[in-house]
């Protein structure tokens, strides 16, 4: 995503906006997160979306009137204004990082578990039926103790499973509470203080060197 440099010109233009209504209400939320009363609070850069979005709504009717009436010029958030005097550049900030993928050799596990609790079904009551007519049984003698074997395996894979799924979650669960148990240092939230106090003193200081630039620029030799 491509951001824009936010001077304190930019600044003093786009704050007036945050107290309207602009459309459609996600723009204004992106207004209103990156454009703060103060400027030291207020980001470094802006998306480009955001600049774009707000020329569009102040070039509608609706928007014009809107300026107008807050005595605002709106040819003042034209594009070209407002992008006049910043750094066009793509996003300093990473994108987030997408989450894992599942693991496919889990789902190949699970199928081979599974076909291979059904041939133990299946051979064990092929075995019992087999083994009843070689000890000549009538036929229904030995469908039923077939079916019966087959029960019987088929329980005791899933007792087994339930044992061995019960187990996991244990584990799982012992490891998120160490997890949790782990000491926080003591001064995170002073650290975390001193975090956002740098980051002030940076956008402030990354705003001043957009502004020495541009008054370097539009300063013209001199015989």
């Amino acid at each position: 995503m491509s951001t824009v440099s936010v001077p304190e010109h930019l600044w003093e233009t786009l704050l007036p906006l945050t107290r309207l209504d602009i459309e459609p209400p996600e723009l204004s939320e992106l207004l209103q997160k990156h454009i703060k009363p103060k400027v030291e609070d207020t980001s470094s850069e802006i998306p480009y979306d955001v600049i774009t979005g707000i020329s569009k709504w102040t070039a509608s009717e609706k928007g014009s009137k809107a300026l107008r009436e807050q005595d605002l010029d709106p040819k003042s958030y034209m594009l070209i204004p407002l992008l006049a005097g910043t750094t066009f550049a793509p996003s300093s900030k990473p994108p987030p990082i997408p989450p894992p993928e599942p693991d496919p050799s889990h789902d190949r596990r699970a199928i081979a578990a599974l076909l291979n609790g059904m041939l133990s079904v299946v051979g064990v009551g092929f075995a019992a039926w087999w083994a009843a007519g070689n000890i000549y049984w009538s036929n229904e003698s030995r469908v039923l103790l077939a079916l019966a074997a087959s029960i019987t395996v088929a329980a005791t894979e899933g007792i087994l499973y339930a044992i061995w799924s019960d187990r996991k979650e244990k584990r799982q669960q012992a490891r998120r509470n160490r997890l949790k148990k782990r000491p926080k240092p003591a001064d995170v939230e002073t650290v975390r203080g001193i975090e956002e106090k740098v980051d002030r003193e940076v956008n402030a200081t990354r705003r001043r060197a957009y502004e020495y630039d541009h008054d370097e620029n539009d300063v013209s030799p001199q015989s």
